[in-house]
């Protein structure tokens, strides 16, 4: 992809980049990062991937529990979209403590198009879950969020150029918030 980089690239060239990126880096291909752009336009335009997301974030809650479709639905979507902008600002500190602060960009650009990958490896598992005898299912669900923990450790190291352990962080800080905007939505939408 020429000069994903250089001004005047369209939003549709950068959302075609980022499910490259997206494609290569769920397969541990580090030159997926080349499809992802190191500006802040760049990081700005893969929040794409967001609204990509949403639709197997649902399919999944309603699969799960039902809770999409539920009363709770605007508290759903707003931790949905927590869940999207906390951790990117959260990360920013981190990454400047880490003296790494120039390839944040990159870093989140990457973290938002392999979204794509994680939503796609925990949507499969929740369809195939019913499907399989039992106790399958849910090693096939513990199987796709490890996949997703990993792909997160990868971009991480990958992105920021940054050690195994150090990347760690990062993924820990991803859960941690995650887990937080969970918790606040539960308790919410049984309100």
């Amino acid at each position: 992809m020429p000069g994903l980089s250089a001004p005047g690239v369209t939003t549709e060239e950068q959302i075609r980049a980022g499910f490259r990126a997206a494609w290569l880096l769920a397969r541990g291909r580090e030159e997926g990062l080349r499809f992802t752009l190191l500006s802040m336009e760049g990081t700005a335009r893969s929040f794409w991937a967001a609204v990509f997301c949403l639709l197997p974030f649902l399919l999944i809650r309603a699969l799960g529990d039902g809770s999409a479709f539920s009363a709770g639905l605007p508290v759903e979507l707003i931790g949905y979209s927590l869940g999207w902008t906390v951790f990117p600002l959260a990360s920013a500190a981190l990454v400047d403590a880490s003296g790494r602060g120039p390839l944040w960009p990159l870093f989140i650009a990457a973290w938002n198009w392999t979204n794509l990958a994680q939503y796609a490896a925990l949507l499969g598992a929740t369809l195939l879950n019913p499907l399989l005898p039992t106790g399958f299912g849910g090693a096939l669900t513990l199987v796709a969020f490890g996949y997703a923990l990993w792909l997160e450790w990868f971009v991480a190291k990958s992105a920021l150029r940054i050690s195994g352990a150090r990347a760690v962080i990062f993924v820990v800080l991803d859960m941690m918030i995650g887990l937080f905007i969970a918790s606040v939505v539960a308790r919410l939408s049984l309100a």
